[in-house]
């Protein structure tokens, strides 16, 4: 019933306006343009500025009204139907100006026919890229706020348009795509709601697996898997990251590494001071013994409270130094700061 009586009420102030127009007309007639006896060129350009403000009247009413129906009805619905009443309007007031000038409708309709094929033409783009947006709008294909892929590059939607379609990436950036190309196929956008966790399930790998990548030639540890992209900790120190589409299109290839257990060392301590200073010190310690450590360090971290911060620390080691090795990793931690060390194994 909200929605009626919203649009009774807009329908409503149309056909107010409508007839305040007429009649404001009707008396510069019957009044003003004989008691005046002005000439025909001025009473008709005095009514074609009538026409033409009381339609501009009309239709910044139109697009005022948009978010209440907005509110009633969803954007989509609301946009196209402001859209459609636009137009409407438009056509009203230039067949109005026609007929203040005398211009034969029937005149008017034959040689249209010619300009239609003259401004078909020359204005196709913009007619096309108007029918698009209209399409887009009703079939719906994704709304404002949904997480979409533009050619496999992640953004989000900001607004949607009669013309263009406006998408945030996660650069930063914005991209203003026209509704024809989209239409058209010539760019694809995807709406990725309710698929991450397809996605993620069809990757090789999951957070804390060690890996070998084809984009850098390199190993290393993965350490965060995302909707869109995943981060790598490479074995030199360099972290990078990648779309998963890259992978599921084969564009980068990355292996999961089976490790050997008797090798890997992997446990955790909590600490209540900066872990990149303890990870530092971890990784520079490990290389300082090359014949304990087979591997550089790689240290995860993750915040408990406001004191306390959890250091996952993984590597490869010499099977048979396995507790010096702890130990030169707590030691190496203790050292980067004067505070206290909790520990924990895992």
């Amino acid at each position: 019933m909200g929605f009626v009586n919203s649009l009774k009420r807009f329908l409503l102030v149309l056909v107010l306006l409508a007839a305040v127009t007429l009649t404001v007309a009707l008396v510069f007639d019957q009044m003003v343009a004989v008691s005046t006896k002005l000439s025909v060129l001025v009473a008709q350009t005095i009514r074609t500025v009538l026409v033409v403000a009381f339609g501009s009247i009309i239709i910044l009413f139109i697009r005022r009204a948009r978010s209440l129906l907005s509110s009633r009805v969803g954007v989509h619905p609301a946009t196209v139907f402001q859209f459609f009443m636009l137009i409407i309007v438009a056509i009203v007031m230039i067949f109005a100006v026609l007929n203040i000038f005398q211009v034969s409708t029937t005149t008017l309709l034959v040689s249209g026919g010619i300009v239609s094929i003259v401004l078909g033409l020359v204005i196709s783009t913009f007619v096309g890229n108007i029918l698009a947006g209209t399409m887009v709008l009703m079939t719906n294909p994704y709304r404002v706020g949904d997480e979409v892929l533009v050619n496999n590059m992640p953004g989000k939607i900001l607004e949607i348009t009669a013309m263009t379609t406006r998408i945030m990436n996660y650069a930063g950036g914005q991209m203003v795509i026209p509704n024809a190309a989209i239409i058209q196929g010539a760019v694809i956008v995807t709406k990725m709601s309710g698929q991450e966790t397809v996605q993620q399930s069809r990757l090789p790998y999951s957070q804390g697996d060690r890996v070998y990548t084809t984009y850098m030639n390199a190993e290393g540890v993965v350490r965060e898997v995302g909707s869109f992209y995943t981060k790598i900790l490479l074995d030199s120190g360099r972290e990078l990251s990648f779309l998963n589409n890259s992978v599921l299109a084969g564009s980068v290839a990355v292996a999961r590494i089976s490790p050997d257990l008797s090798e890997m060392l992997k446990f955790s301590l909590k600490i209540d001071w900066d872990p990149e200073k303890a990870a530092k010190a971890i990784r520079d310690k490990a290389g300082s013994n090359p014949e304990t450590f087979k591997s550089t360090p790689t240290v995860l971290y993750s915040s408990l409270d406001r004191e306390l911060v959890e250091l996952e620390v993984t590597c490869k080691v010499d099977p048979s130094k396995r507790s010096e090795a702890k130990s030169i990793i707590i030691e190496a931690a203790y050292r980067s700061s004067s505070g206290g060390l909790k520990k924990r194994s895992s």
